[in-house]
């Protein structure tokens, strides 16, 4: 079925059929739309026709201009006048019916972007969730700030940093562990409600759980408690879960549950038998923590 409709598309290829006088190819734009292509003898002549056989393969991105059109099958087709190569893969993509081992997703995330669909929907939904986060501390009245990377006193937690040197002041430093004693000195400056979502880096190993380097996210506001910070956390979350129309997730129990219901408030409790923990406990300046005897 012929439309009379043309159109011009770039996309990725991911199955090609090259047979006789008619050659199929199926290709993959990047939100992950696909769409057949038909390349014809009558079409684009016999020399164009002989070097598409000889040229692309698998993984190539190319540019094609033709008229959108319906298979015999029924299938949304664009039949082919004129191609290009718009980038060239030079080498093959993995075996499509067969799963990446972790070591290449990790190693090599482009290749896993290519051939995962969940993984490219896995980044849609982290943009999601980012530009959630920042629409609601907004909302709260948070202000965004960046705070220095290169610290010559990586305080914040108790991770291993990563060192390296300043030349201009000789001048040894180490990469962040944690994005809090920026933000706590914005918040004496002045600055009552003060977020970051930023990088930090811990020289701890790395695995498919464990990244050296990841975002996160810290917030302080002044003139509050655990009871206020709570419900920015809630709005953060549910705010996050409506983004991307999951507020029901399931728990690790099996059993779903909807975070559009009230949340419950847990006392944190610790028995007698547990003396240094309260200490501890104690010990720390925020009023975060708290306890009562266990019975």
């Amino acid at each position: 079925t012929e439309t009379g409709e043309r159109v011009s598309i770039a996309a990725r290829v991911i199955f090609l059929r090259n047979t006789g006088k008619l050659c199929f190819a199926r290709v993959r734009a990047g939100d992950g739309a696909e769409i057949q292509l038909m390349v014809s003898l009558d079409r684009v002549g016999e020399e164009s026709l002989a070097s598409w056989k000889h040229t692309v393969d698998i993984g190539d991105i190319v540019a094609v201009s033709g008229e959108v059109v319906a298979s015999k099958r029924g299938e949304l087709s664009v039949m082919v006048e004129s191609w290009s190569i718009a980038a060239k893969a030079l080498r093959p993509l993995p075996v499509a019916h067969k799963a990446l081992n972790e070591e290449t997703r990790i190693r090599q995330r482009y290749v896993d972007l290519i051939m995962d669909s969940g993984s490219r929907e896995m980044v849609r939904l982290r943009a999601a969730v980012t530009r959630s986060i920042r629409d609601t501390m907004e909302r709260r009245g948070f202000l965004e700030v960046e705070t220095p990377v290169l610290q010559t006193v990586h305080g914040g937690a108790t991770a291993r940093p990563f060192h390296t040197r300043m030349n201009a002041f000789d001048l040894p430093m180490t990469l962040r562990i944690a994005t809090e004693l920026y933000l706590k000195r914005a918040v004496v400056g002045g600055i009552e409600k003060v977020y970051e979502i930023g990088r930090v880096f811990r020289n701890e190993g790395a695995d498919s759980t464990h990244s050296p380097e990841y975002s996160l996210l810290e917030a302080y506001e002044a003139y509050t408690d655990y009871h206020g910070m709570a419900e920015v956390f809630r709005d953060v979350v549910l705010d996050a879960a409506r983004a991307v129309g999951r507020s029901t997730i399931r728990g690790h129990d099996g059993q779903d549950i909807d975070l559009e219901m009230p949340w419950a408030w847990t006392t944190v409790r610790w028995g007698t038998a547990a003396p240094s923990r309260r200490s501890r406990c104690r010990a720390w300046t925020t009023a975060a923590c708290r306890w009562t005897t266990a019975p």
